[in-house]
């Protein structure tokens, strides 16, 4: 893993000198909150997972997947790949910070890198946040679409630049991985996650950022399946219920139309 702290972009010069903690270690709050999520979450669906074994053991690696999903595709990330390196998503100081137990579960279970954005430099604290994480051995769990998808088409959307600067910056690889059947769960409905094959860490400006965000998308892609067709006379007990449960209301858009 590259060590180095500059980019060409005058932008982005800021990082930190050091990681100053083990960003890597898991908790044992959030190990006893990873096994009661993970039950719950097998006793509900069917799960399938394959591919954990692309995970880099050592951590400092970017979580890169489709999102159909607002809550239900973290969850995933959490409960089914291992507990360390421990996996961080990037969410709004104010929307961890409240209610008050938001606040609570945020502190004792962690996972997350709180950012302020009403700050003028708020894009980046979040470049310096991520590198700090990374450096200090932790995962980067992001969604680079950007968007909930409204419905699932085997496609995704446009990624957003972030993760090719993310990665540029700490020099670390990033892990693609794919989740199908989320968008509209049921009660049994099977439910895949599929992880790539690590695309290699780069350093460098704005060029590398776009390549790496290029080969993100494709690597997403390339293990995407295909939405599995609906037999109109299978049982799609509480539906309505697990769908509303895990939406996030005016966080999703249409998918563009195949061509």
């Amino acid at each position: 893993m590259s060590n180095q702290n500059t980019v060409s972009n005058s932008n982005l010069e800021v990082l930190p000198e050091g990681p100053k903690r083990n960003y890597r270690k898991a908790s044992l709050s959030f190990r006893l909150m990873r096994f009661l999520i993970g039950g719950l979450l097998k006793a509900l669906f069917k799960f399938e997972v394959r591919g954990l074994e692309n995970l880099p053991k050592a951590g400092g690696y970017i979580f890169a997947g489709n999102h159909l999903n607002g809550w239900l595709d973290p969850m995933m990330m959490l409960a089914f790949a291992p507990a360390e390196p421990r996996i961080y998503f990037i969410a709004a100081r104010e929307d961890v910070e409240s209610p008050a137990w938001r606040k609570f579960i945020t502190e004792k279970v962690g996972g997350v890198i709180p950012i302020d954005r009403a700050k003028p430099n708020a894009y980046r604290e979040i470049i310096n946040r991520v590198a700090e994480a990374l450096l200090g051995g932790g995962v980067l769990g992001v969604f680079p679409e950007g968007d909930v998808s409204a419905i699932e088409t085997g496609r995704i959307l446009p990624l957003k630049k972030g993760i090719g600067h993310f990665a540029t910056q700490s020099g670390v690889p990033i892990v693609p991985v794919a989740f199908s059947g989320t968008k509209q769960p049921w009660l049994g409905k099977p439910i895949l996650m599929l992880i790539g094959q690590p695309i290699a860490g780069q350093t460098g400006g704005r060029s590398v950022a776009d390549e790496l965000t290029r080969q993100t998308a494709q690597a997403i892609l390339a293990i995407l399946p295909a939405p599995a067709p609906e037999n109109p006379r299978d049982r799609k007990l509480l539906k309505k219920f697990f769908t509303n449960l895990f939406i996030q209301p005016g966080h999703e858009k249409e998918h563009p139309t195949p061509d």
